[in-house]
């Protein structure tokens, strides 16, 4: 290194101002004896002393690019430059402002400002813009993207990435247009954000303009070829044949293939992307298609629902539920179903509630009973508030054993009494309508566990447990309907039966199963 070098180097050192700028800048340019080096330079140039230097903040915004200004958050320092008169600041400020502002007139004012400066290639954007009758801003773009300073390929991906994260929709409308229509090097880069924006806008479920088809499916492409799971899921679902929330399948692929898709949606489904499943499953269940097939469609929806997605749990349940025979197959039902309605599925809420029959009276005076009865009579209390949460009837409410009933999503009521007609009758699932109601059946069936209470073994216990019950219902004054369900028998049995419990509830049972 030259005897003068060492010199500016060590007065830079030093704070010298001068140097400090100096020195930077050679270093970001890699000249006059100096390597480029960007992180180096832009230590020099970044000094706390320089933090109010419009000279330090011009060479910055004037020697790099606006996308690596961008991704090196430095739009703070490229407004300063803008401010101190810098031509090139302005462009690419105005550049910016273009992207990521509704309002396009901030960004003309740039322009303004900059071909004000002599800056030529601002000339140019006002020219076209003013020229042009559509997608004025668009036209104005066009004329920059072929700059190295501008690097709009990387300006666009790192806007749209992100606007995406910080969940901007209409930011992110607007940035697809740009990314898909302006003529921008289809980097890596770009295309990953690119699917990434078009997966949020799905899962969103927001529509878009019509854009370039073709380069939209080149794009997916490119990020299929990547093992993009996004991507895949994306043109999965487009090849067969189902429509996206922000385009119909056929914009996005030349035809329908639905083999191809299958296997894209695989790929997708691997990699852990539970609509996949879903999807795989419609496809499937579809008796037209080519690769229409029952056994695996019934497959796709139980790993659709293992994965956690809501509309396969309700399905899987509500298909179940539909053809149950036993209650071994009610409570797989009852499962999922609580499953999607604890993920807000209210189509499931719905079907869940038509299992609990309803009790009379208000909860706030069934509570002040039960509150009364806890101090006296705290096995009664238990039984009583199990019976107003689960809609029991007076029998199940006497004879139902809490401790083995119990289930992650409520309760199963069934007898174990002498009378074989009497247990044949019993068994009923239940699922609990709120969190509360679970949490209060875990603590009943810890205390019924630790006072060593079963099942009713013969009916002389059971007829000591009703009498119990009325005494205690009678010296509180209260009408039993309160706790217990008043229905016909054919109510109840027709919760016994799946084909009977559909029947009454299949308006919501056809929504819920509804591909």
């Amino acid at each position: 290194m030259r005897r003068q070098d060492v010199q500016l180097l060590a007065l830079a050192r030093q704070g010298d101002h001068d140097a400090l700028c100096e020195v930077g800048k050679r270093y970001l340019l890699g000249h006059q004896g100096f390597s480029q080096y960007t992180d180096l330079g832009l230590k020099y140039l970044t000094h706390p002393s320089l933090v109010t230097s419009e000279r330090s903040a011009v060479i910055v915004a004037e020697a790099l690019p606006l996308g690596e200004l961008v991704r090196r958050d430095m739009l703070i320092v490229l407004a300063s430059a803008a401010n101190a008169g810098s031509a090139p600041a302005c462009l690419k400020l105005g550049v910016w402002r273009s992207l990521t502002q509704h309002d396009e007139e901030q960004a003309l004012e740039l322009w303004r400002q900059a071909a004000s400066y002599g800056c030529e290639a601002a000339s140019f954007a006002l020219s076209a813009f003013e020229g042009s009758d559509e997608r004025r801003l668009m036209a104005a773009l066009s004329t920059l993207v072929g700059r190295a300073d501008v690097a709009a390929g990387n300006t666009v991906a790192y806007a749209l990435s992100l606007a995406t994260r910080a969940e901007d929709v209409a930011l992110v409308v607007h940035l697809l247009d740009f990314a898909v229509t302006l003529s921008l090097e289809r980097t890596a880069q770009l295309c990953e954000v690119v699917c990434e924006s078009l997966a949020f806008l799905q899962r969103n479920r927001v529509s878009l303009p019509a854009l370039d088809s073709v380069r939209l499916h080149s794009m997916l492409e490119d990020c299929v070829r990547r093992r993009n799971a996004e991507a895949a899921l994306l043109l999965g679902r487009a090849y067969c044949g189902i429509d996206t929330a922000f385009a119909q399948s056929s914009s996005l692929v030349p035809k329908r293939n639905l083999r191809g898709g299958t296997a894209l949606l695989l790929r997708a489904a691997d990699a852990g992307l539970g609509e996949a499943w879903l999807l795989l499953y419609r496809v499937h269940a579809d008796g037209q298609g080519s690769v229409a097939n029952p056994q695996a469609a019934i497959f796709f929806l139980e790993k659709a629902a293992a994965s956690g997605n809501a509309n396969a749990q309700r399905q899987l349940g509500a298909m179940i539920l539909k053809s149950a025979i036993d209650i071994a197959e009610f409570e797989l039902g009852l499962h999922w179903m609580s499953q999607a309605a604890g993920q807000g599925d209210s189509i499931a809420m719905s079907l869940l509630q038509s299992f609990v029959l309803p009790v009379q009276g208000s909860d706030e005076d069934a509570q002040r009973v039960i509150d009364s009865l806890v101090r006296v009579d705290p096995w009664a209390a238990h039984r009583l508030r199990i019976s107003r949460h689960f809609g029991l009837t007076k029998t199940e409410a006497t004879c139902v054993d809490v401790v083995s009933g119990v289930r992650s999503w409520g309760l199963v009521v069934s007898s174990d009494a002498a009378d074989h007609r009497l247990r044949s009758r019993f068994c009923r699932a239940i699922p609990a309508l709120q969190n509360r109601f679970l949490e209060n059946l875990r603590e009943s069936a810890e205390f019924f566990r630790l006072a060593g209470e079963g099942a009713v073994h013969s009916n002389v216990d059971r007829r000591q447990r009703v009498k119990k019950l009325n005494y205690r219902l009678d010296r509180s004054d209260v009408n039993e309907s309160m706790f217990f369900a008043q229905v016909q028998t054919a109510t109840l049995a027709s919760l016994r039966q799946g084909s009977s419990w559909a029947h009454g509830v299949r308006q919501t049972l056809h929504t819920a199963i509804a591909i």
